[in-house]
């Protein structure tokens, strides 16, 4: 348990690149870092300077000498805020293995800087001429990365994974509806114009009633108007500029338009109320975007979890299929890296399970990945065509390193030792992420496993004509018109603006976005590497907490705890405990607990504790390894030799059924469980140079382990 790693040669090429990206922990590439920043700044002195050269000065010698006061005043305050920060989370040190936050990459800074400096607003580019082409660019990359056709594609940033899934769900909304605008028109204009069922099968659009239209395949409803325009050009021989003149005010009147008659009015009309399944692990802002959308919140039906904390997939079908004939599914959300576990839901399930009920129940639904934590982790696949589901691993993710029990130094490498394998050996995880590009829409967050600063969200779209349902006319930010403008292939998407749902948006996100991939490429040579450094690192802080219970004498005399020339049985911890990993992790995300234990025959043994202490016991651990709510700004961290966090597992996410495998192995009863919930600790392994500060003889993975301990045996012996 006690681990150094071996270093490898490709590992040492990979830890450079690493290196180079990052500001570091003792800010080692602080001169680099300044010598850029101070360019950035000098750049943009000197382009005010050539706009209009022969304009007078405004700003004069007297006048800057008669501000004096006031620059010694904002000095003080500025000097008041650094200080203030020093209080501020260190989210940049290896010791910090809490919340999803860590260092910034050095590209993604930079052009922050820049873009801040110009200030440009993104909402459109007669105010943004630069930055909206970098933010399409970036949503074309990203869109890549995901799995998608960046040519037919569709992404922008926006201000978070919250806003984003709100966007893809109303996207969702706008689509589903469209069916019904178009046979209200088709019974007056084009009865015979055909649509392709779920099940494949091409019927007059008229003569199919609402509860299939409610459920088409997604693009078949994207691509409808479209279609019905080629058909009346085509077949029925009418004028282009007429048909599209009809098609779009027909939908714009029609009374199923959502956008113009109000959900409540459409739903009324459809005498059927809409469902939004997502797993029980789902975050928060689901629920919001369904408020926002006026489903509602009970809309929002919970599918079970498994043990690995993924959605049931077949708990899923069977919702589905139970559905009430009042029912109907507004979207399906598959998380791809959940908040509290960083778990992967089976997403080649869930398209597996919509392909089976397109052809034996003839439905379909709109598939959203939540990808806003494990969106980066595809970066492992991006341009890998020789992947497939069949995929059982990828060597670039097994990393072998020596593990020897009883070492005595902290701080150096090990000679000898048995070597172990680390890997990220789930099938079903590499499969996941390969089926990711069948979801319609798919949400990242750049600021968090993109290593970008705040606030830079991304939603994007398989289908780039789902901008043709959104547009929202504003004459004095865009001449873009709404409905289809062509019957030919849509041209290339300029703008941001005119399809979002927000208004004015920072333009240096794009900046900052685009730097950052643009240098750090989003293939598995590039910003795979920080991912699959963060994987592996997960995995071997797991094995140190699995294996504590093997070795806790090991580590009690590592720490100083045993004295080895007295006898072992009289400096035994009075209270032992261990460590128990809840989860395997997906991604990089580790759940964990600390259990007091019982000696027998000297090892430790399980022994009786109430959930009550237990929850006690892991909240006091918890406390140590936080700043007190109260002192948060206030008091410095440097007291905090690492940092973790905390959640609580309830019967209203997690039912005990769902985590009865966890639960049971813990003694924890049913009746317990649904009165206390389950107190659980939590770390997110995200700092980017574990591997290389192994290498420097400085296992901060190992170290953390050792602090908690010392932490929970000093809070073990007070119980």
């Amino acid at each position: 348990m006690i681990e150094h790693p071996q270093r490898r040669s490709e590992q040492t090429q990979g830890d450079e690149s690493l290196t180079a990206w990052f500001l570091g922990p003792k800010a080692e590439n602080g001169p680099a870092w300044n010598e850029l920043l101070t360019h950035i700044f000098q750049d943009y002195i000197h382009w005010r300077r050539n706009y209009f050269p022969n304009d007078p000065i405004i700003i004069s010698r007297d006048r800057r000498h008669d501000q004096e006061r006031w620059w010694d005043h904002l000095n003080n305050e500025l000097d008041g805020v650094l200080n203030a920060l020093k209080a501020h989370y260190p989210f940049y040190s290896p010791r910090y293995l809490a919340h999803m936050l860590s260092e910034q990459s050095l590209p993604s800074v930079l052009g922050y800087f820049a873009g801040l400096l110009y200030n440009p607003n993104n909402v459109t580019d007669e105010a943004a001429p630069v930055t909206v082409r970098l933010e399409i660019e970036v949503g074309r990359w990203v869109a890549e990365m995901l799995g998608y056709n960046p040519k037919k594609a569709w992404a922008h940033l926006s201000s978070g994974g919250t806003n984003a899934n709100l966007e893809a769900l109303w996207v969702a909304r706008a689509t589903q509806f469209v069916p019904l605008m178009i046979r209200d028109y088709c019974r007056i204009e084009a009865p015979e114009f055909t649509i392709k069922t779920p099940d494949g099968t091409q019927r007059p659009i008229t003569g199919v009633d609402d509860s299939v239209l409610i459920n088409l395949r997604p693009n078949e409803a994207i691509f409808m108007a479209r279609k019905l325009a080629q058909y009346e050009v085509s077949k029925l021989k009418r004028d282009p500029k007429g048909v599209l003149s009809r098609i779009n005010e027909a939908m714009r009147s029609s009374r199923y338009n959502v956008r113009v008659a109000g959900y409540s009015n459409v739903a009324r009309l459809l005498n059927r109320q809409p469902v939004l399944f997502v797993s029980a692990a789902a975050h928060y802002s689901i629920k919001k975007a369904a408020n926002v959308l006026g489903y509602g919140e009970a809309a929002v039906r919970l599918i079970p979890v498994t043990s690995k904390f993924r959605m049931d997939v077949s708990a899923l079908s069977d919702s589905i299929r139970r559905l009430r004939p009042d029912e109907y599914v507004a979207a399906v959300i598959g998380i791809v890296g959940t908040t509290e576990e960083g778990a992967v839901d089976a997403i080649h399930e869930i398209a597996t399970l919509r392909d089976e009920l397109c052809a034996n129940a003839n439905r379909s639904f709109w598939l959203h990945a939540d990808a806003a934590w494990g969106g980066y982790f595809r970066s492992l696949f991006a341009g890998r065509p020789e992947l497939n589901e069949t995929s059982r691993n990828l060597d670039e993710l097994c990393e072998r390193y020596q593990v020897a029990i009883n070492a005595r130094a902290m701080v150096r490498p090990m000679a000898g030792g048995e070597e172990q394998e680390v890997s990220w050996d789930d099938p079903s995880v590499y499969k996941a992420f390969i089926a990711m590009g069948e979801a319609e829409s798919i949400t990242v967050d750049p600021h968090k496993m993109g290593y970008v600063p705040y606030p830079a969200g991304l939603v994007a779209f398989k289908n780039g004509l789902v901008t043709e349902l959104l547009t929202q006319e504003a004459q004095y930010i865009s001449r873009q018109s709404e409905g289809i403008q062509s019957i030919d292939e849509p041209g290339e998407i300029k703008a941001v603006g005119p399809y979002i749902l927000e208004g004015s948006k920072p333009g240096f996100v794009a900046t900052g976005c685009w730097l950052a991939h643009k240098t750090i490429p989003l293939v598995p040579s590039g910003h795979g590497q920080l991912v699959k450094t963060a994987v592996l690192n997960a995995k071997k802080l797991h094995r140190h907490l699995d294996q504590h219970r093997k070795v806790f004498l090991a580590i009690e005399r590592e720490c100083g705890f045993i004295d080895p020339t007295k006898p072992l049985e009289t400096q035994k911890c009075p209270r032992p405990f261990t460590f128990v990993p809840l989860n395997f992790p997906d991604t990089n995300v580790l759940c964990f607990i600390a259990r007091p234990m019982s000696w027998k025959d000297g090892k430790l043994d399980v022994v009786d504790t109430s959930l009550k202490q237990l929850n006690a016991f892991n909240e006091r651990i918890q406390a140590e390894l936080d700043i007190p709510q109260g002192e948060r700004g206030r008091c410095m961290p440097y007291s905090k030799e690492f940092f973790a966090a905390s959640t609580r597992f309830k019967r209203e996410m997690y039912s005990y059924s769902s985590l009865k495998p966890i639960l049971g192995a813990l003694g924890v009863d049913e009746k317990s469980y649904n009165e206390e919930g389950l107190v659980v600790l939590r770390s997110t392994v995200m700092n980017p140079l574990y591997s290389t500060a192994e290498g420097e003889g400085m296992d901060y993975l190992r170290m953390f382990v050792l602090h908690l301990h010392r932490v929970a045996r000093d809070i073990a012996t007070e119980l």
